[in-house]
């Protein structure tokens, strides 16, 4: 609640991490927050997410998945992001 309070838009918590999503500018007084309520964080980082998610079939998904292994394994390449999102029953498919 108190990260909220000091401007994140949503917090997702499960049992390993704490997820707040706020404004660029608000990063600071968020972080400081959270760090307040639960203690020192174990990273606290901006990131880029998509505002909309694009569904792909399964050949789209593994022509992705392969371009995004060659650039994560790239030393030239600090980060990567996408905005897709992959069915289920596919994901399971490209994972067996």
């Amino acid at each position: 609640e108190a990260v909220l309070e000091a401007g994140a838009d949503n917090v997702e918590s499960d049992a390993e991490q704490h997820v707040a999503t706020c404004a660029p500018d608000a990063f600071n007084t968020v972080r400081d927050a959270l760090e307040k309520a639960l203690g020192p964080a174990t990273s606290a980082r901006l990131a880029w997410r998509p505002k909309s998610a694009s569904a792909i079939d399964e050949e789209a998904a593994t022509t992705l998945f392969k371009l995004l292994e060659t650039l994560e394994d790239s030393d030239d390449v600090q980060n990567v992001y996408a905005n897709f999102e992959v069915a289920e029953d596919v994901m399971a498919r490209l994972s067996a």
